[in-house]
């Protein structure tokens, strides 16, 4: 456009220096300003031309400044919503110039932003390293990035981000181009992964243990009641003296203890024998409550209080009061001094939401059997293997590790799952979830 205008003016100059050349030259030869009808029609003629031509180029020049305007606010437009954030900072993170995604992503209008400096919306942790690239950048004159968690007065936004810093715009390199690029819901998707494969790994990894426990179970099960039948019958010899007899009684008792160890591993292993009918799980809570509270001592208060219009299970009974048992001795060796044992029931819907975060449920009705005790709490490293056979924090004298694995194994044979909540000091949640039965009455 400026070219097309030069042209122009350059053509006007030069018709003006031939008009002026003519005159002179009549003004010399002729002692007179007038000129012929002939030198007067073509210099009319050309100034027509001239005209009609400054008036095209005129048109020009306007359509070349409206699409200059139009390019200009695409390019605004581009440049305000794209998908990242463009800054443009100072040296010390200033910020000189920036889009209106950007502005988004901090929390702040672009009036209160200008002027303020980037590292200041960076979360404090992380603003060492930001610093250090902003040094590399300005120091090395080449690209860089880095990525940081974005705040605002002290509120976390939730917003991960990669920071890149592109190049130095200015000679002096006092400035440079920044992109922000959201990449929360990618950390979000990473996080979820790896959470789904150490669910999944977990579930193999019980599902083998369980596998190898009831072979191993059934095995060792099938030796006892060969021990057993072959001591039953050295106790019907009439020539057995009392020291054999008491040897034997003692072998018995030993033998005995093992079968127990068995049918805790059958358990674990969902191969324990089972009669499960349909039941009110209130009934059957409510009817171990006494046993429980002798269980625990006086110094541990238990608490049930038990779901309105409970949805019925199909379950052993026997089965429950294990669990019962087993969880109500966990909270008393985790009670050190006083404490409390609550235990509720509820029925709850799970949805594919729910089911996302608790992977080891399917979508249906369950009954919500909780118990919560305020012991000390189970650390993340230990709560992570509080279901595995033979893991124990306690010694060798007082337990094998079988207690909660069995509990374990029990909901497990009964379709259902079990989570374990904790932290260090704030005590354990357990939640059990036992499919809702349509049926009424007895298997």
């Amino acid at each position: 456009m400026m070219k097309k205008h030069r042209v122009l003016s350059e053509d006007l100059s030069a018709l003006r220096r031939r008009a002026e050349e003519r005159l002179l030259k009549h003004k010399q030869n002729n002692q007179g300003f007038s000129l012929s009808a002939g030198d007067m029609h073509r210099m009319i003629h050309e100034l027509s031309v001239h005209q009609i031509e400054l008036e095209m180029q005129q048109e020009e020049l306007l359509q070349s400044r409206d699409d200059l305007e139009k390019g200009l606010e695409r390019y605004t437009e581009l440049y305000d919503f794209a998908p990242v954030g463009y800054l443009t900072l100072a040296r010390d993170s200033t910020i000189l110039e920036v889009n209106l995604t950007a502005t988004r992503m901090v929390g702040v209008e672009r009036s209160l932003l200008k002027g303020a400096r980037f590292v200041l919306f960076v979360d404090p942790e992380e603003s060492r390293v930001f610093n250090a690239l902003m040094e590399r950048v300005f120091s090395h004159q080449e690209p860089a990035f880095c990525e940081v968690m974005l705040v605002h007065d002290d509120d976390p936004l939730a917003l991960r981000c990669v920071v890149r810093i592109e190049a130095v715009v200015q000679d002096d390199g006092q400035s440079c181009w920044t992109v922000l690029s959201d990449i929360t819901r990618q950390k979000q998707i990473e996080m979820e992964n790896t959470r789904l494969q150490a669910t999944l790994f977990q579930a193999r990894k019980m599902e083998s243990i369980g596998r190898l426990a009831g072979g191993v179970a059934h095995e060792f099960n099938n030796m006892l009641q060969v021990m057993l039948g072959n001591i039953d019958l050295l106790f019907a010899r009439e020539d057995l003296d009392v020291s054999a007899h008491l040897s034997l009684a003692t072998v018995r008792s030993s033998i005995m203890k093992s079968a127990g160890i068995v049918r805790q591993l059958l358990a674990f292993g969902g191969k324990q024998i089972i009669s499960p009918t349909i039941l009110d799980l209130n009934v059957v809570v409510e009817h171990i409550i006494k046993m429980l509270e002798r269980l625990l001592g006086e110094h541990i208060k238990v608490i049930f209080t038990p779901g309105d219009g409970l949805w019925p299970v199909k379950m052993d009974s026997t089965q429950i009061d294990q669990v019962m048992i087993k969880l109500a001795l966990n909270a008393r060796d985790a009670i050190k001094e006083c404490g409390t044992l609550v235990i509720t029931t509820r029925n709850i819907v799970v949805d594919s939401a729910y089911c996302f975060v608790h992977s080891e449920l399917v979508p249906g009705d369950y009954v919500l059997l909780q118990v919560h005790d305020d012991g000390c709490g189970i650390d993340k490293e230990t709560l992570d293997s509080i279901f595995e056979p033979f893991f124990t924090t306690k010694s060798m004298t007082e337990g094998i590790g079988l207690g909660l694995a069995t509990v374990y194994g029990i909901v497990r044979q009964n379709q259902g799952a079990i989570f374990a909540s904790s932290r260090k000091g704030a005590g354990t949640i357990f939640e059990i979830y036992l499919p809702r039965s349509a049926a009424n009455g007895s298997a």
